[in-house]
């Protein structure tokens, strides 16, 4: 598994601290919402970019409209991987995937509060996509282990049909002790936040779940 570090609700200083101390300790950067909302695109992810110019960085931009326009800003600010809300029309969603296309970047589906039909036909349909099994913030975990059960055993259903593999992320509440089971459920890439963004460590706690998530046995 893959380790993402979603950095949210600081300041544009203190993101780049955070950087600074997740270096070599996980494999994406997540540029979070807030600070693209209170900072905008290009200073928030730019500034990541250019700080950091061999760090994978995602722009959690959660398009649900615009989705061309959006998409391009984000790559053109410097973003790896971009996120588009799964309850956005067709013509959303493929205008993203197009844009990413064209840029040969990744794209994020975020399947937040989706219903089961609703994952299954999104997977099925963009199955190049990350796909984001996503529990609120303002859950704090509660409910997460189920989510993530049930939500790829859906994906891995759409796999069997198709017999082409997805790639899934999992977010909301991820603690240590449930990295082995997310791994048994075949979970790609787990997104972690203040679990290690608020740790008086750093570098530390980063390590803690990077070593813990490439853990071969």
């Amino acid at each position: 598994m893959k380790l993402q570090t979603a950095i949210d609700r600081v300041s544009l200083e203190q993101m780049l601290e955070l950087g600074q101390g997740l270096c070599g300790h996980t494999d994406l950067v997540e540029v979070g919402t807030s600070l693209i909302k209170e900072y905008g695109i290009a200073a928030s992810v730019g500034a990541m970019r250019r700080s950091f110019p061999n760090m994978t960085i995602l722009a959690d931009i959660k398009t649900c409209d615009e989705g061309a326009y959006e998409f391009q800003k984000a790559y053109e600010a410097g973003a790896d991987v971009a996120t588009v809300m799964g309850f956005s029309t067709d013509a959303t969603i493929r205008a993203c995937a197009e844009v990413a296309e064209a840029f040969g970047k990744d794209w994020f589906i975020d399947l937040m509060e989706l219903p089961e039909e609703a994952v299954y036909r999104v997977a099925m349909n963009w199955p190049n996509a990350i796909f984001g099994v996503h529990l609120s913030f303002d859950q704090q975990g509660a409910g997460l282990r189920a989510l993530v059960s049930r939500s790829t055993q859906i994906i891995h259903a759409a796999e069997a049909t198709d017999g082409k593999l997805r790639r899934i992320a999992v977010a909301g509440g991820v603690k240590l002790d449930v990295l082995p089971e997310l791994k048994l459920c075949g979970v790609d890439t787990v997104i972690v936040g203040s679990a290690i963004t608020k740790a008086t460590e750093i570098s530390q706690a980063a390590e803690a779940f990077f070593r813990a998530c490439h853990k071969t046995t």
